[in-house]
């Protein structure tokens, strides 16, 4: 019974639905990094915030404190988006999520991505990645949108 009313916490759920949501869009960004059609994965970019960039590439560690970084981070996207849901009213919610998508590509991808604490930010961004990094932001706002869609009768 515990386990049920643990998973009906905004907190729990939020972040829960953003490590599932990171996930999803992990799938695709996977695809398209083995494709080469993007030099690096988010977790990259996050993984070098800790390390150099060449340690990102060549160390297990590296792609550890990447996955690591970018859950947690992803977690609390969730919890952050599970509270704009409260606040702003639980409706339209893959509309919200495409919203907060696209707010997340600019500020995270744009913005965060961009900062000197990012060894890979150095890197110039290619028009198509960029694109390509938009349409996978918005994938992890549709799946958050859905996953709030879902189970939203049972929050508390």
């Amino acid at each position: 019974m515990k386990r049920k009313k643990m998973f009906q916490d905004k907190l729990i759920f939020g972040a829960l639905s953003g490590v599932a949501a990171n996930v999803i869009m992990k799938i695709p960004q996977y695809i398209l990094w083995k494709l080469k059609m993007i030099r690096h994965p988010l977790s990259h970019y996050a993984a070098s915030l800790f390390s150099t960039s060449e340690a990102v590439h060549s160390l297990r560690l590296g792609t550890l404190i990447g996955i690591i970084a970018c859950t947690v981070y992803c977690a609390f996207l969730g919890i952050v988006f599970v509270y704009l849901l409260h606040y702003t009213g639980k409706r339209f919610f893959i509309a919200k999520g495409l919203i907060y998508g696209a707010f997340l590509w600019v500020f995270s991808y744009g913005g965060l991505c961009s900062s000197s604490l990012v060894k890979l930010s150095q890197l110039p961004k290619l028009p198509e990645e960029i694109i390509l990094f938009l349409l996978l932001h918005l994938v992890f706002g549709i799946a958050l949108g859905g996953f709030a869609q879902k189970f939203d009768k049972r929050l508390e």
